[in-house]
């Protein structure tokens, strides 16, 4: 197996040793990273992330006491270019919906395929925002039951809020939109702020979920066909919801 190029270090934080053993294992040989951590006690977790810079932090949202969400704020609030993505096996609305709101950079189930969960932590690696199809729905109700379902119009945007929402509705990175818009991060990220506050959305998480249930994708990307989209796995396209 060829390695991909570049220092790519790894964290796992999961009570079981022998799923992070595995995943550690397969991301390994497989070349997404070069060195990989893993561990199921969450102070070493937290003391590791404070002395070791990681390019990506993957953690069991089922870990007791809420600890997952302080792993992941730590993430957040200490270590800016390390991703954190958050794995779900069960329902856990209340952390879920908390994870939203601290912006993780990917919400994946434990029962994908290893060639499937390979793919789509490359695809977070490579900046873009990914959701495991099977957890569309339960993302949305989690948004519906914590924000009281306001009435939202996306009339209230200009045509270019209402373009950066559908990137982001395809999962694409503040980076990846400028390029495509052919302006500056910085004025897309001031159009992202300005989107999330008129819409009343605290994350841009919770704009992609919003907006990928009404229908909205990227400018770029082909209309699905019924008949093939029906024979797909949990394997999302950036962020392709089923």
């Amino acid at each position: 197996m060829v390695e991909e190029h570049g220092q790519r270090t790894l964290l796992i934080v999961d009570e079981s040793p022998i799923f992070r053993q595995a995943l550690a294992q397969l991301l390994k040989q497989k070349g997404v990273f070069t060195d990989v951590v893993e561990t199921g006690s969450v102070s070493e977790a937290e003391s590791d992330i404070s002395t070791q810079d990681f390019t990506m932090v993957i953690i069991d949202l089922a870990l007791p006491d809420h600890k997952a969400l302080e792993i992941l704020r730590q993430v957040k609030e200490q270590k800016k270019a390390c991703k954190g993505v958050i794995l779900l096996q069960g329902a856990h609305n209340d952390e879920l919906m908390a994870a939203i709101r601290l912006e993780a950079d990917g919400f994946l189930t434990k029962n994908h395929m290893p060639d499937d969960m390979v793919t789509m932590i490359r695809r977070v690696l490579q900046g873009e925002m990914v959701i495991s199809d099977s957890l569309t729905n339960v993302l949305a109700l989690t948004l519906r039951n914590g924000n009281e379902e306001e009435e939202r119009n996306v009339d209230c945007l200009t045509s270019r809020e209402q373009e950066v929402l559908s990137y982001i509705a395809s999962g694409m990175s503040n980076k990846s939109i400028a390029a495509r818009l052919s302006i500056t991060d910085g004025t897309v990220k001031v159009h992202v702020k300005h989107m999330l506050k008129k819409l009343g959305f605290r994350s841009r998480v919770e704009a992609a979920v919003w907006a990928s249930e009404r229908g909205f994708k990227s400018p770029d990307e082909p209309a699905a066909d019924s008949a093939a989209s029906s024979q797909q796995t949990d394997l999302p396209t950036r962020v392709h919801f089923a």
